[in-house]
């Protein structure tokens, strides 16, 4: 135990759910410092059908939903259809995604890869002592 605090090197911690009104939720996590995604591109597609359902009316098949012309994404904020507000949210949810997929890339490269200088230091060991196994 700490003289200072009273507490012990390892300290126990409570997770709690705190419903708020129309169905929101804060999650009470101590000593979690966040979230990431994992495999969520199912349910982005579910929670913002509705702004992927435009993605077919726009003028240009590789759209980026931005400043072109004939984008039936801006057409919909323009009239009121979707709000700013979610179509940023949507965004930002994908962006999140791209980042995610890129770490997971890199993660599953650098598994591949990481046995590789052993075997190939093994393969140099093993043709140095045949090298010199002829000489005998």
């Amino acid at each position: 135990m700490r003289a200072g605090d009273g507490r012990g090197r390892h300290t126990t911690t409570a997770r709690e759910l705190v419903p708020l009104g129309e169905g929101a939720v804060v999650m009470d996590t101590p000593g979690l410092r966040g979230f990431a995604l994992w495999d969520a591109e199912d349910g982005l597609s579910e929670v913002f059908g509705d702004i992927e359902a435009l993605f077919p009316d726009c003028r240009f098949r590789d759209c980026a939903h931005d400043r072109e012309p004939g984008c039936a994404v801006q057409a919909a904020i323009g009239s009121g259809l979707l709000e700013e507000r979610r179509w940023l949210s949507y965004r930002k949810m994908e962006h999140e995604l791209a980042s995610l997929h890129r770490r997971q890339s890199v993660a599953e490269q650098r598994r591949r890869t990481s046995h590789r200088p052993t075997r190939d230091a093994a393969a140099m060991r093993k043709d140095y002592r045949n090298r010199f196994a002829d000489d005998r």
